[in-house]
């Protein structure tokens, strides 16, 4: 009878791992679909940003030499405008849909492992995991829709308020006299603020979003990440990877987030220093390091000073345990900084 029993429970077993690995083989098709859709979305995206950087130059040019045209211009970088904007809504949405697919294949897989193993331990636990994923994708959503608030809202005022200073810089240009050139110099200098405010918010926006990490990988996302961070701040950045399989969305996000909140410490106190990123893939562990050739520091000394530690490093050690990692900063005065991730993979499930 107990062997009995047995075979029923084993047969009620495999067929519901049967059911979960067809659900997964279709939310995965549906995820892939969903990639590629955003992935043409941003690409008519960016499109649609070159050509509305081309316009707003022809337009400023216009107006700075009185030809005529301006108005057209004027009206076709609103239309682009307005293009980008529904296109960003488009893909945020999508991108957003696409990351709670992904969650919903995390939790399943989850369960898989569930029916499959016994006896896991609470690092292995999987709706700890799916937990932890939860905790971390609620946080890329949360970044997604400021990002959108600020696009909206600041982002938008800075864009209206250089256009306007535009034209009040091209107008006072072509008055006359001491008053008129005093204006002028005012007005560009004001003029070159708003610009350069406008492309801070900017890039705070764009590190506000996951850079593509879901579609593209980690390995190319960071390439790309560090490379217009390298131009941005005119600071050297060498990339070393090893070549590897993708990981799970939240290993990859937050990996990625470290990175990010690694060099914007570096560029906070080692500005202009060179920069060296190292990811390493090996059977059991993945090592990600960030080092920076700037003066330094001595952890217990700014701890003492702050009274807690550093705002940056703590986030980066909260996400680092968010996934099972340890995270690690080695600095002394003279000898730059290195910020050190280690991530058994056998704690990623």
């Amino acid at each position: 009878m107990n062997s009995q029993d047995g075979q029923e429970r084993s047969a009620a077993l495999r067929e519901a791992r049967d059911i979960v690995a067809e659900q997964l083989e279709q939310l995965r098709a549906l995820a892939e679909h969903e990639r590629q859709e955003i992935a043409t979305l941003a690409a008519a995206l960016r499109q649609a940003e070159r050509e509305l950087d081309e316009v707003t130059l022809q337009y400023r040019t216009a107006v700075q030499r009185r030809r005529s045209g301006a108005e057209s211009l004027n009206r076709r970088m609103t239309e682009l405008r307005e293009q980008c904007d529904a296109l960003s809504r488009d893909v945020d949405a999508r991108r957003s849909g696409l990351r709670q697919i992904e969650l919903l294949i995390r939790q399943i897989e989850m369960s898989s492992s569930a029916l499959s193993n016994t006896g896991t331990g609470a690092t292995s636990d999987p709706w700890a995991l799916a937990l932890r994923s939860q905790v971390i994708h609620g946080r890329e959503e949360e970044r997604m829709r400021l990002a959108r608030e600020v696009h909206d809202g600041p982002a938008q005022v800075l864009a209206n308020s250089l256009m306007l200073l535009e034209t009040c810089y091209s107008l006072a240009q072509q008055q006359t006299g001491e008053h008129a050139e005093k204006l002028a110099v005012m007005i560009g200098r004001l003029r070159d603020a708003t610009r350069e405010g406008l492309s801070e918010v900017r890039r705070f926006i764009a590190n506000l979003r996951p850079g593509q990490v879901a579609e593209r990988g980690l390995v190319e996302a960071l390439r790309e990440y560090l490379r217009a961070y390298g131009n941005t701040y005119n600071v050297p950045v060498v990339f070393e990877a090893d070549a590897a399989p993708r990981q799970a969305d939240e290993v990859e996000i937050v990996l990625y987030r470290i990175v990010q909140e690694a060099l914007q410490n570096a560029h906070k106190y080692a500005r202009g220093s060179p920069i060296t990123v190292r990811l390493a893939y090996r059977s059991d562990t993945i090592t990600l390091s960030v080092r920076d050739e700037g003066p330094g520091f001595d952890p217990r000394e700014v701890a003492r000073r702050a009274g807690k530690s550093n705002w940056g490093l703590t986030s980066m050690r909260e996400r680092a345990e968010l996934i099972g990692a340890r995270l690690t900063v080695a600095s002394r005065p003279g000898y730059g900084t290195e910020v050190t991730v280690v991530l058994p993979l056998e704690q990623t499930g």
